[in-house]
Order: structure tokens, then sequence, then C-alpha cells
């Protein structure tokens, strides 16, 4: 006898005790069942409790996040490697890249991106001498159908070993009405993490799922549970993006799309804590211009500082990532910070700031090599050197030791 929501149940008369013999049968029974139903589910992984049970009661879960902030915050890295959370909602130190290649995909939006790169087409095909034509699937359509196949495979259930991730870079930069189309529909989820509503798909996307994706081999299950033709979510599909708050005019959302998304603002950090990770070294990075170096983070912070009195705006501020070290010594280079950095800053923040003279526009020089006002130009001059230390000097950056 079994009940709903147990994995063994059965029931004893009171007045009628089973013998000795019997019960140790039953507990036999039972441990077989247990085991093969761990095996099923979780199939005897390491890792389990690693990644989050979709569970709506469970605060920490999130299937749709979009990450922002300023550029180089380290949102994709935050995916990667500090995505999942414990019961108390604190960071693990663990994200997606561990997890294995068949349950996770990535794409990164753009002006030209549409639902045809997003989902999939229909395409010619050269077979010999013939050319044929058939549906060929994009990134959504793969994870789509790798989710049913890993809900299906855990006896119809989300556990914490069959999240399928479907991880969308840059997800401004890219028309989401357009690209997402009817697809739309299907991000509103209910209490179980199944999309509310379900849709009819594309005549050769469906096709595709029943003839030559990886769901042929339990479309029966599929059809039951979604229908003939229809697409719905799975509650183990989570789509997870990344968004530069500074590109946020390329293609602005609507709200009823950014309604349907968890928001996670991703802070600059201008020190190492808690939530940052064994290998988070902003914090020793050093920018060497000449004779002369300056700490990374402490110019970051002043820098970032300027940024806002200039713009009255956080948009345009630098994340602690918005320039990495190519040299194992962590040194950035003075090439590197001046194409990067000095340029980002230049064309994005200061070049119509002529009143502000801390970072451009101030008067360098004397005599016949003066200059009036330091421009981006004046960067690749005999001074360029003197000059970005001078722009240290004006953010009052510390010059410390190699």
């Amino acid at each position: 006898m079994y009940q709903k929501g147990t994995i063994f149940y059965k029931e004893y008369q009171k007045q009628n005790l089973p013998s000795e013999e019997s019960l140790r049968r039953d507990l036999k029974d039972m441990l077989e069942i247990y085991e093969e139903y761990y095996e099923k589910i979780y199939k005897g992984k390491d890792n389990f409790g690693s990644e989050p049970i979709i569970d709506s009661n469970k605060e920490n879960v999130t299937m749709q996040t979009i990450f922002f902030g300023a550029p180089g915050t380290g949102k994709s890295r935050k995916i990667d490697c500090n995505l999942f959370k414990d019961e108390n909602g604190k960071p693990i130190g663990k994200g997606i890249k561990e997890i294995p290649e068949d349950r996770k995909f990535r794409t990164t939006f753009h002006p030209d991106y549409d639902y045809a790169q997003f989902v999939g087409a229909y395409k010619p095909k050269k077979e010999g001498n013939a050319i044929t034509y058939s549906f060929v699937p994009q990134v959504f359509a793969k994870a789509y159908a790798a989710a049913w196949k890993q809900y299906f495979a855990a006896g119809n259930a989300s556990t914490a070993d069959n999240q399928v991730y479907l991880v969308i870079e840059e997800i401004n930069r890219g028309n989401c009405a357009q690209i997402f189309g009817d697809i739309f529909q299907l991000l509103d989820r209910d209490g179980e993490g199944f999309s509310q509503y379900s849709i009819d798909a594309d005549c050769d996307f469906a096709t595709w799922l029943k003839e030559d994706s990886i769901l042929k081999t339990v479309w029966s299950d599929y059809e039951a549970k979604v229908g003939e033709g229809k697409l719905k979510l799975p509650p183990n599909l989570n789509i997870l993006a990344t968004m530069n708050t500074s590109d946020q005019s390329l293609f602005p959302m609507d709200s009823a799309f950014k309604r349907r998304f968890d928001w996670e603002y991703v802070p600059i950090k201008y020190a190492k804590d808690s939530d940052c990770g064994d290998d988070w070294k902003a914090d020793e990075f050093k920018i060497v211009i000449g004779n002369s170096t300056y700490m990374w983070l402490d110019f970051l912070k002043k820098v970032n500082a300027d940024i806002y009195d200039a713009t009255q705006s956080e948009d345009k501020q630098m994340g602690e990532f918005f320039i990495k070290p190519k040299s194992d010594d962590l040194k950035i280079a003075f090439n590197e910070f001046r194409s990067k950095v000095l340029f980002y800053l230049w064309d994005s923040v200061y070049k119509d700031e002529t009143e502000r003279q801390a970072v451009f526009h101030f008067p360098y020089g004397d005599g016949d090599g003066k200059i009036n006002s330091v421009t981006f130009q004046s960067l690749f001059g005999k001074d360029a050197e003197a000059i970005v230390n001078k722009i240290m000097e004006n953010l009052k950056v510390e010059k410390v030791t190699a």
C-alpha cells in the first residue's frame, strides 16, 4: 500500500500484527525500493545537494534571473562560479562551471540576433547531389529538449541533479521582443515551476522535437504532459542572463518582459569579502605607469566617484574585472591601461565633460610643448606616461611599491 508523497508505505492492523519474518521481508523491500529511487533520481553523484532543488517554497531558488550591474563586475563569473546558495541564501562558491556540458547552454545577444538564431530555423542541407531541408535547432531548442529529457529521466521530477541552464549574455544588446517571439508567453511560471500557459510550436520545431530530438525516445511522456504540438517550460529549465547597465539604451526592455524575471544586482567590489570566492584576486591587481605603480582598486574607487560626480549616475562606472592583467604577476601594463580603461573613460564619460579636469581636459606642460586641454590623443605623445601619472595625482591615487 502506497501513499502519495512517500517512497514506501505499508499499513499494519493493530489486531493483526505481522510476524518478525514478515517485518524483515517488508523492511528489505523498503530498502530496495529506496535504493532504486535514490539511484534513479541522484545517480549516486558525489555532488548531491550542490545545486538548488526547484522548490517554490525555497526563497533562494530562482529560475529566471537577470544579473545586472556596471561593466566588469563579474556577472558571467557569478553565474559560472558563485551562483548556488545554501538553505540560508548564502553563496556556496559554486556555479554552473560544475555542471556537465549536456546540462548548460550559452548564447550572446547582439543587435542582429533574431528568433531563428535563438530557437531554430528550416535550412537547406546537401546530401549527395540532392538538396534537402530540415529544422536546425539552436540554443533554446536544445536546452528545451534537454530539460524535458532530464525531467522524464528523473521520474517526472525536478531534482538537484537534473537542472538545465540556459545562459543569455548581454541580454539587452538584442531586441528581446523579436528574439523571444511567442516564447515570451512561456516565461510565466506557476507554483510548481512549469509555464503557466502553453503555446503552439511552429510546425518545423514540433516535428523536430517528435522525430529528431532527444525527446523522441520519451515522446509519449512528453505528449501526455505537454500535449501534441505544444510547448511548455519544465521546472528544471533555468534561464539566466547578464546585463550591463552602461548598455541599457541599445534595446530597452518593456515592463512586461522585465517582470517575468528576477533581478539581482552585482555590485562593484573594492575589497574581498566572503562572497568573492578563492579565485577573486582583484585586490592584487597593480597598474604600472613608467616607474610608478598604483593599486587597481584604489584607482577604481576614486575614478568611479568622479564618474558619478560627472554623470550623476552609476551606469558608467567600472567594475573590478573591467580589465584583467595578462601577466602572472597581476600587473596591468601601461598600454593595456591606456587602450582599455582610459579610452573607455574618454569615449563614454569625459569626452564632452570639458568642465571636469581631473581625468581629462586639464592643462599640462609649459612653453612650446604646453597642452591646453588633455585629450585621449595627448596620451600618445612623448609625455604620455607623465600625463597618466598626473591623472593619478589629480584623483589622489597613492603610489605603492612595485
